[in-house]
């Protein structure tokens, strides 16, 4: 494990962040809509939360087509949008830590690889419930919806984790800089 956390500090640069940043802005813009074009009812991974009948009236609204869409999106574009937000997330972490010295531990840059869990674990959920449609399985499709849940919070918790992590880091350099200068 050291090895990868030495190999993300060392890659951790402010312009290949900026390209990674550019390239994801693809996932969002390009490719999820494009390949999970799931119509005018939106796809479910965006929703904060569902239970099984938000799911199924979901799943009845996309019809066959936009169904089959949806699974080929969750095996190609939505398979690999994770891992890469988790690596860039783990990069903007090594770089923050890097570049303002924080005393933390460094193993905190994998905290984004929790909302890849969650994230991946839930499209393996649609990808069953869309595929096994129209049979319903509502446990299934509740543990869909809180599994959701918990990635979006994820993504809460890890975005206050940097911002916090940067204004740790900024305060901390102030206060060795005004303890070093002489009154």
């Amino acid at each position: 494990m050291e090895n990868i956390i030495a190999w993300f500090f060392r890659v951790a640069h402010i312009r290949l962040i900026l390209v990674m940043c550019v390239i994801y802005l693809i996932f969002p813009l390009y490719l999820l809509p494009n390949i999970i074009n799931s119509g005018s009812v939106g796809p479910l991974d965006l929703l904060f939360w569902y239970n099984h009948d938000t799911l199924y009236q979901m799943l009845t609204s996309y019809g066959e087509t936009i169904r089959s869409r949806y699974i080929i999106g969750l095996f190609t574009a939505d398979l690999a949008y994770p891992i890469y937000y988790g690596t860039l997330l783990a990069l903007i972490f090594a770089l923050v830590f890097k570049k303002l010295a924080i005393p933390f531990s460094r193993k905190i840059i994998f905290i984004p690889y929790i909302a890849v869990l969650f994230d991946l674990t839930e499209n393996s959920l649609l990808i069953y419930l869309l595929s096994s449609y129209p049979n319903k399985h509502s446990n299934i499709a509740d543990l869909a919806g809180y599994v959701t849940a918990i990635k979006w919070s994820a993504f809460g918790f890890i975005a206050a984790t940097i911002i916090y992590t940067i204004i740790y880091g900024i305060q901390s350099r102030k206060r060795k800089v005004a303890a070093n200068t002489p009154l």
